[in-house]
């Protein structure tokens, strides 16, 4: 690689760390321009301590549900003790391990929140396909993938009967839908 591609790219991160840095600061309002709102029911997959969590609980209110998915006991445990200090009844924790099949019911959640996880997930279209699954018809699945190119996320989601609806926040956040009669592996 020639330095001048070397420093393209460190260009390239830098501008991906800038807006996660943004979008984590802004949670609530990005949240409500994706489309979560009043009643729903989300999935964070990778939740960490909850900077996605907590702001989509919030956007769902007490009719709605927030599954927060994470491998890592010690950030769900932060979470959890955020959620009741907030006074958050509408969290639900659910502890993974890396490639497990997500324990939610088929056609079950109305917004998936995949947010700067991917690069962490071994077996992506494994992820995909549980996506997939429990996506309602008509569902939405907000993507950042960071470090991962947009085509390939674009393939695997394609591939497990999601299609790209529309990108948002200078094309960084790409938004997907479950379509009926969409063939689901």
């Amino acid at each position: 690689m020639s330095s001048l591609s070397k420093h393209f790219s460190f260009l390239l991160h830098l501008g991906e760390m800038r807006f996660k840095d943004w979008l984590d600061r802004n949670s609530l309002v990005s949240l409500k321009e994706v489309g979560i709102r009043e009643g729903q029911t989300v999935l964070d997959v990778g939740c960490g301590s909850g900077t996605f969590t907590i702001p989509s609980a919030t956007l769902v209110g007490k009719t709605g549900t927030v599954y927060a998915l994470d491998i890592d006991e010690r950030a769900l445990d932060k979470l959890r003790i955020r959620a009741e200090k907030e006074g958050f009844k509408n969290i639900k924790i659910i502890h993974s391990s890396a490639n497990e099949k997500i324990k939610l019911v088929d056609n079950s959640i109305d917004h998936v929140l995949l947010i700067d996880i991917l690069q962490e997930v071994s077996n992506k279209d494994s992820l995909f396909e549980e996506v997939g699954r429990v996506l309602k018809v008509g569902g939405m699945a907000t993507v950042f993938p960071m470090h991962i190119s947009y085509d390939e996320v674009v393939k695997l989601a394609d591939a497990n009967g999601i299609q790209l609806l529309s990108r948002k926040f200078d094309d960084r956040l790409l938004i997907f839908t479950k379509m009926i009669g969409t063939h689901v592996p």
